[in-house]
């Protein structure tokens, strides 16, 4: 029998989703607006007036896009979420650096993973979880491809005080470093995944979503400690339905006991107060 799907709204002081509509999201970030891409903003806009305030607005163009800017913005600034602080930077692929919506597994994370457990974070960003984690007392592995993103990451620990925290930082293919610690023998407690839908890892590795996953599941098994445990496994709106990815990883993790699906989502700050779907998560313990 499946498991129902509940909702979880991400907290923010610091960024918040001021309208969505016509697909596109227009959110606030420290003190900073922004208009970006929202594929799945299918309804209309609520509050028009929102938009006119934007500092900054991204128009897809390809593969890459491009920024206008309205009103002078700093090269990156601070944002922080509790006690967590992390530096924003538009990006030419649309990003900021942050996926706010991960503030609901981040609190996850801080309740459920205890000090001296080993953690495994693949395609890892910019550390979101990785400090969480490590901010809780963990010993923390954080394995991404991108070079950049990884240094970002380190940033992010200094910037929120977690500079000489047990984080070990590997830039690398996640399913080449996976095999690699199969083949050390080194376990963990805790194994965290956010994949994207497509990338290539520092040597041009291929991944996809759909084609590579099932078999980087059977070898995270390998890695997680049987008699107990916890996997985190992000979808985003990728349209794989929550049943699809609880099958999956009862197939590749059999020793699982108990699942629970949740579709992220950010809540506008209008009177209306839809909430903007962000993905799937799939949180599994025993």
């Amino acid at each position: 029998m499946s498991i129902p799907v509940v909702r979880e709204s991400a907290v923010w002081s610091d960024i918040a989703l001021l309208d969505s509509g016509n697909f596109e999201k227009c959110e606030r970030y420290g003190d900073i607006v922004m208009v970006r891409p929202e594929p799945q903003a299918l309804w209309n806009v609520g509050d028009a007036s929102v938009w006119a305030s934007a500092h900054l607005a991204y128009k897809r163009q390809g593969r890459e896009g491009e920024w206008t800017i309205h009103k002078s913005v700093p090269e990156s600034w601070n944002v922080t979420w509790e006690n967590l602080t992390f530096r924003i930077r538009p990006t030419s692929f649309k990003h900021t650096g942050l996926f706010p919506e991960q503030a609901s597994n981040w609190k996850w994370i801080r309740e459920n993973v205890k000090a001296g457990m080993t953690v495994l974070n693949l395609f890892g960003y910019t550390g979101g979880a990785t400090l969480a984690a490590a901010s809780v007392g963990a010993d923390v592995t954080h394995c991404d491809a991108s070079k950049p993103v990884v240094t970002w990451g380190k940033e992010n620990a200094e910037l929120s005080g977690l500079g000489a925290a047990p984080i070990r930082w590997i830039v690398d293919d996640v399913q080449k470093f996976v095999s690699r610690e199969i083949r050390r023998g080194n376990t963990y407690d805790v194994i965290m995944l956010d994949p994207p839908a497509f990338g290539r890892g520092p040597e041009g590795e291929l991944w996809q979503f759909e084609e590579h996953l099932p078999a980087l599941l059977v070898d995270c098994a390998k890695l997680l400690k049987p008699e107990s445990g916890m996997l985190l496994l992000n979808a985003y709106s990728l349209g794989f339905p929550a049943l699809a990815l609880e099958n999956l990883v009862r197939t590749t993790m059999p020793f699982v006991k108990a699942i629970a699906a949740v579709e992220l989502t950010l809540k506008e700050e209008s009177p209306r107060a839809f909430e903007l779907p962000t993905g799937i998560v799939i949180r599994a313990t025993w």
